[in-house]
């Protein structure tokens, strides 16, 4: 299928590695051009050299206003439409009510939900001048059901969902679409990283995959696979929706 994405320009945020960078790599095979950020030059320049001549990045942290507003404006000096925009931060870290911090509750705050309201603030206007604009929110499974020991991700995921359920309304006339993505467990680094936490990784792993129907943990491809067409024109009627890609593990009807 043709996703129609040649030669159009999206914004992926946090994609130097993990689900981002499976989102820009099946971006740029369908022929789109990818600016890409992060926080950690090295990574940022590996990514790039994986993705080739049509990608780009810029080092920035998008818990942070000026970095955004930086990266908007290298954005807007260079291109005169944005096409699509893949709203993505690295997750809040691991806790429980008793063991966060205040200071974990502000910065979770900044890095989940006000990277997602400036991004798209300061995106919308060159979003408007595209004849396919769409704006995608990477969340987590966690805003249909909480997940044990990550209190800041469940507390914080669902408002980036009332904010694009709200914004379906408000900038669809405009011809702008927005969506969310809820990915289950997907190998990643941040999901290695969890399950070294929970102080057995094996165990872990075992619980999450009998969880899941389809027996296994999703991989970035995947993942990367249903974003690009949620981006793409192709999905041109699918408007303020969630899609789990969770290999079926949350079991609710809604």
């Amino acid at each position: 299928m043709d996703l129609k994405l040649e030669k159009r320009t999206i914004l992926v945020t946090a994609a130097s590695r993990g689900l981002g960078l499976g989102v820009a790599i099946s971006l740029v095979n369908e022929g789109a051009r990818a600016i890409i950020c992060g926080r950690n030059e090295a990574s940022l320049k590996s990514a790039v050299e994986l993705l080739g001549e049509n990608a780009e990045y810029l080092v920035a942290d998008v818990s942070k206003p000026e970095d955004v507003s930086m990266l908007l404006e290298h954005v807007k000096s260079k291109y005169e439409t944005l096409d699509g925009l893949f709203v993505n931060a690295g997750g809040p870290p691991p806790g429980t009510f008793d063991t966060v911090s205040e200071e974990d509750w502000e910065s979770s705050f900044q890095l989940t939900l006000m990277s997602a309201v400036r991004l798209t603030k300061e995106a919308l206007p060159l979003l408007k001048k595209s004849d396919s604009p769409s704006i995608l929110y990477s969340t987590s499974i966690s805003v249909k059901q909480p997940i044990g020991n990550l209190l800041l991700s469940n507390s914080m995921r669902p408002a980036v969902i009332g904010m694009m359920r709200t914004l379906a309304e408000e900038i669809g006339p405009h011809g702008i679409r927005v969506n969310a993505v809820c990915p289950g467990y997907i190998n990643t680094e941040r999901v290695k990283e969890l399950m070294d936490a929970s102080g057995d990784a094996k165990a872990a792993i075992n619980r999450i995959t009998t969880s899941v129907p389809l027996g296994r943990m999703g991989e970035p491809a995947e993942f990367g696979a249903v974003c690009t067409f949620l981006l793409s024109p192709v999905s041109s009627y699918v408007h303020g929706a969630l899609l789990l890609v969770d290999g079926g593990m949350y079991k609710g009807m809604m």
